[in-house]
């Protein structure tokens, strides 16, 4: 079934009427000013549909010269060579660019009527459609056709056309993760939504035995802005026969795996390194290896032996965590980074932004009030043996003393155990998480001290027994009403502040939020404001 170019049959308001192919088979008249209607399905066509039809606007261009059209968004032509040629019932119509294995075409499916991305494989002068590069080649591109999952480019076809290898897959009309980046590097958010697609898509193809070999962000599409498309398994293996494959480089260096560099075997894990460079560069809009050298060598020995060069202060708008999966990814031994991608993954949801509510004023003071009386009433019970025993032996101010000591053990080992569960009664009560300004649990070392603050007016009570038990009443009661100031002072913050931020939460950069799960069941991460 051939594709009748387009016809231009006359202009109004200065735009072309043309004849166009329905997808019923039929030619009708469309006026690029305001679109048309099939005559014989009834189909509607809107001017902005038939101008993004590539085999449309190529032919206005040369019909209509004064008309500004567009023929790709994703790049120039880079090899018009074979524009116009059929390859199987593929016919081309313009180049989208050219990679290390071959030139990739924009190509008119014939039979279906829709368009593909046509890869013609660039073969030796001397290489044969039986040679052992041509075969593997096919198998790995059947191979991967196999692999249906919705972030990895479909591949709908595979043949020869004149000793020329070519398959077909998937058009996806948007930039590559490379264009994207030259705008400057993606808000945190971003690199974990597109680690995750890509991780899945990884995942998935190791189920199938492939291993991607090549993972970098020219080979990373982005459809409508949001999902992520892998593509190119180009220099894909079978994990199965990595051990009976020749050793030699294959990739690209500023991407390549240490052990892919010299003699080691490569596995899953060197996609992870692969992958580690690419995150890097999506997170800080640069490579992992500052001043490695232009030379291919010197960028093959910076990932053996250079250190991975983290920015210096770490910038706030990302989690300090995500340097430490980083830096697993980017380890030289394979052994150190991630087992496996499921592992990964769960790293990558517990640092996944998602939005979430902060909680309210009258929750947060309720589940305040509760621990505080849980923790009073603790103290009330193991100090009270304390006043009665030895009554006649021990001096007054010696049992307040000791009850004051074991009132603050009580208070710290509460922070500690704040620190280490990351929540209190009061907040589990009431379905309430602290969290630091990334969403994310914060360090044990803040949660102690932030817990610490809460107790304030335990502490004032133990301050004020103290001075007492020193004969400095007047001290006592000056300190304590200090502290119970600052109490009411932190509170009041709380209560007029639009985010319901206490002065402790400012101090320590942390928030109170409602203590939801994500849809993969997984503690939800909020997205908060300063």
């Amino acid at each position: 079934m051939s594709h009748p170019k387009p016809e231009v049959v006359e202009t109004q308001d200065d735009l072309p009427i043309v004849k166009y192919l329905c997808v019923c088979g039929k030619e009708t008249l469309v006026n690029l000013a305001g679109g048309g209607q099939c005559e014989s399905c009834g189909r509607r066509f809107s001017a902005a549909m038939i101008l993004g039809d590539p085999a449309v606007t190529l032919e206005l261009s040369t019909a209509h010269p004064g008309m500004a059209t567009t023929v790709d968004q994703q790049g120039t032509a880079t090899d018009s060579a074979k524009v116009g040629e059929v390859f199987g019932h593929y016919r081309i119509i313009n180049a989208l660019g050219r990679g290390g294995m071959g030139t990739v075409y924009r190509a008119l499916d014939v039979s279906l009527q829709r368009h593909v991305a046509l890869k013609v494989i660039r073969t030796p002068p001397d290489n044969g459609t039986n040679t052992h590069h041509f075969q593997r080649l096919l198998q790995e591109a059947i191979a991967q056709a196999r692999v249906n999952h919705p972030n990895i480019a479909h591949i709908y076809y595979v043949g020869v056309e004149e000793r020329s290898p070519f398959f077909a897959m998937e058009l996806v009309n948007g930039p590559t993760l490379t264009q994207r980046l030259k705008d400057g590097p993606l808000t945190f958010a971003e690199v974990i939504d597109y680690a995750q697609q890509i991780v899945s898509a990884l995942a998935h193809a190791a189920e199938f035995d492939i291993l991607h070999g090549d993972i970098k962000p020219g080979n990373i599409l982005l459809s409508n802005s949001s999902t992520v498309k892998l593509s190119d398994f180009g220099l894909a293996r079978r994990l199965s026969e990595i051990s009976e494959q020749a050793a030699g480089i294959a990739g690209t260096p500023d991407y390549l795996a240490p052990e892919a560099v010299g003699a080691g075997p490569v596995d899953v894990r060197s996609d992870m390194y692969s992958l580690g460079v690419t995150l890097f560069e999506m997170t800080f809009g640069r490579l992992p290896y500052a001043n490695s050298g232009s030379s291919i060598v010197d960028r093959l020995r910076a990932h053996q032996e250079r250190p991975v060069d983290f920015p210096i202060p770490w910038p706030k708008h990302v989690p300090q965590a995500w340097q430490n999966v980083l830096a697993k990814l980017l380890h030289k031994e394979p052994s150190e980074r991630y087992a496996s991608y499921d592992a990964l993954m769960a790293d990558l949801f517990r640092l996944k932004p998602v939005t979430l509510h902060y909680g309210g004023r009258v929750p947060r003071g309720m589940a305040w009030f509760v621990d505080l009386g849980l923790v009073n009433t603790t103290q009330q019970i193991l100090i009270a043996p304390l006043a009665v025993a030895n009554v006649s032996s021990t001096p007054e101010p010696m049992r307040q003393l000791a009850a004051a000591f074991v009132s603050s053990a009580i208070l710290l080992l509460v922070a500690l155990l704040q620190a280490y569960w990351g929540k209190t009664p009061g907040k589990k009560l009431f379905q309430l998480r602290i969290v630091d300004r990334h969403g994310l649990t914060p360090r044990k070392s803040i949660l102690f001290a932030r817990m610490t603050v809460q107790l304030l007016p335990l502490w004032a009570g133990i301050l004020f027994q103290v001075c007492n038990a020193l004969g400095a009443n007047y001290l006592g009661r000056i300190l304590a009403g200090v502290l119970l100031f600052i109490t009411l002072l932190d509170a009041g913050c709380a209560l007029i502040r639009k985010r319901k931020r206490s002065l402790h939460d400012l101090l320590f950069r942390t928030s109170v939020v409602l203590d939801t799960e994500s849809a993969a069941g997984q503690p939800s991460n909020a997205l908060l404001g300063p």
